[in-house]
C-alpha cells in the first residue's frame, strides 16, 4: 500500500529505478574483477577484490543517483533517498557473490550460480517494474553480466603467463 499522496510514478522514480540501477550495476560490474582474481589467485584474495569492487560500484551508483535527482524526477528533491537505494542495491548484488567466494562455501561454481540468479532477477525486475520487453531485458542484463564474468576469468587466466 502506498502512503497518501504518492503515485506509482513517484514511487518508481524514488525507489524502483534507483534500486534497479544499483542492482544492475553490481550484478554486471563486480563479476569481472571477482572472477579475474578467482582464476589468478586464491579464494580469500578474490573475495576481497570482489568486496572492494562492490564498495566501489556502490559508491559510484549512489553518487550518480544523487546527482541525477534535482527534484524534477522524484518530486521530492531527495537525492539521499535515491542514493541509498542505488548504492544499497549495487552493494547487495555485487557483494553477495564476493561473500560466497570469500566464505569458501561452494567456491566459484556457487558464485557463478549466484551471479546468474542475480542477473535473472534483475532482468525480471526490469520487465516488471520498468516495462521492458522480456527479450530486450534478458539480452541487456544477462548477456552483459555473462560477458563481464567471462572477460574477467579470461584476464585472470593471463596471470600465469
Amino acid at each position: 500500500m502506498r502512503p497518501a499522496g504518492q503515485t506509482r510514478t513517484t514511487l518508481r522514480y524514488r525507489v524502483s529505478e534507483p534500486a534497479l540501477a544499483g542492482l544492475t550495476a553490481g550484478a554486471v560490474v563486480v563479476p569481472a574483477p571477482l572472477f579475474a582474481a578467482a582464476v589468478a589467485v586464491d579464494a580469500w584474495t578474490a573475495g576481497l577484490v570482489g568486496l572492494a569492487a562492490a564498495v566501489g560500484v556502490a559508491l559510484h551508483a549512489a553518487l550518480s543517483a544523487a546527482n541525477d535527482d534535482d527534484g524534477g524526477l522524484s518530486t521530492a528533491d531527495d537525492p539521499i533517498r535515491r542514493a541509498s537505494f542505488a548504492g544499497g542495491g549495487a552493494f547487495l548484488s555485487g557483494g553477495l557473490p564476493a561473500l560466497v567466494v570469500l566464505s569458501g562455501l561452494g567456491g566459484y561454481f556457487l558464485a557463478i550460480g549466484v551471479v546468474a540468479a542475480e542477473l535473472t532477477v534483475v532482468a525480471a525486475l526490469r520487465v516488471r517494474l520498468v516495462g521492458r520487453d522480456v527479450v530486450e531485458a534478458t539480452v541487456r542484463v544477462v548477456l552483459g553480466g555473462a560477458l563481464a564474468a567471462a572477460v574477467g576469468a579470461g584476464v585472470g587466466s593471463l596471470a600465469g603467463l
